[in-house]
């Protein structure tokens, strides 16, 4: 089994087909093919169903996927420790992260690394959910996750804290804020909430608030990413709780923010798997102020 035919393999299921994958390797699909047909006869089984238009994962082909990233990912961790006992830092740092923590801390931190790693490629992927965010580093397509909450499930991963992140309400322009810039949690439950769904951790906070006071929480909007929360609260839809870097972006577009009283924070956290870092998440994770692994 070789690095080419595990990277041609991925292609295909992450692109959805021959065709495509073949399009975003830059080689030809007559070659990608007989890779993958050389692959399978070698293990044994197919793993792809092809079908007139698509192809489909086989049984096999399902199981063999999470094997051949962390593969890919321990191949190129053995590649760079040996450019490391070399002097050369290169290569690509894979992180994954919710969007909001792009904004804060990690941006500071990629701009402080790749000013002292100028030949690292980082790739940045920002899915919402935090549960996506962990699976991405447990199956091996992200070396370092970043996420605002923990979980029991996180029991194969290991868990660093590096900080915490203000939540602040962020009313529509033109607000009056209070004289103090404070509000309460019963005065934001008596105004139309902008949130996330059902299962976000800001959402699940100020339900449980609005539950242990006997009120209802009044979402008047539901959105799926936050940065949606911010346009919506700049058009007057209703007020939101945001992490203040997110909030401070409001503000441009003249929001009004007020801190909680009490004050809200989040945790932040880091994900990894246990083991050796490469050479470049190694750096990442000291940049970070995190002891060394």
């Amino acid at each position: 089994m070789e690095r080419r035919q595990l990277e041609y393999f991925l292609a295909v299921v992450d692109h959805g087909g021959f065709t495509a994958a073949a399009g975003a390797l830059h080689v030809a699909q007559p070659s990608l093919s007989h890779s993958i047909k050389v692959l399978e006869r070698e293990l044994g089984a197919e793993l792809f169903h092809r079908l007139p238009r698509s192809v489909r994962l086989t049984a096999a082909g399902t199981a063999l996927i999470d094997f051949a990233r962390r593969a890919l990912r321990e191949m190129e961790t053995g590649r760079a420790a040996v450019r490391e006992v070399t002097g050369l830092m290169a290569g690509r740092l894979d992180l994954v992260t919710l969007p909001t923590l792009a904004l804060d801390p990690l941006a500071e931190v990629i701009g402080r690394f790749r000013a002292r790693h100028p030949q690292v490629r980082v790739r940045l992927s920002q899915p919402e959910s935090e549960d996506d965010v962990r699976a991405a580093v447990r199956t091996g397509q992200a070396e370092l996750g970043f996420s605002g909450v923990t979980s029991p499930s996180d029991d194969e991963l290991e868990t660093v804290p590096i900080g915490e992140q203000e939540l602040v309400i962020t009313m529509p322009p033109g607000s009056v804020p209070s004289p103090d810039g404070r509000m309460t949690v019963d005065e934001l439950l008596a105004r139309d909430v902008v949130t996330g769904f059902e299962g976000t951790l800001v959402r699940d906070l100020l339900r449980a608030e609005a539950e242990r006071r006997g009120v209802e929480l009044n979402v008047v909007v539901e959105v799926g990413h936050r940065e949606s929360a911010l346009h919506l609260v700049v058009a007057g839809a209703g007020c939101a709780v945001l992490p203040r870097p997110l909030a401070r972006l409001a503000e441009l577009e003249g929001a009004v923010l007020c801190s909680v009283e009490p004050v809200l924070n989040r945790r932040l956290y880091l994900f990894r798997r246990p083991g050796r870092l490469s050479p470049a998440a190694q750096a990442f994770h000291g940049m970070l102020g995190c002891p060394d692994s």
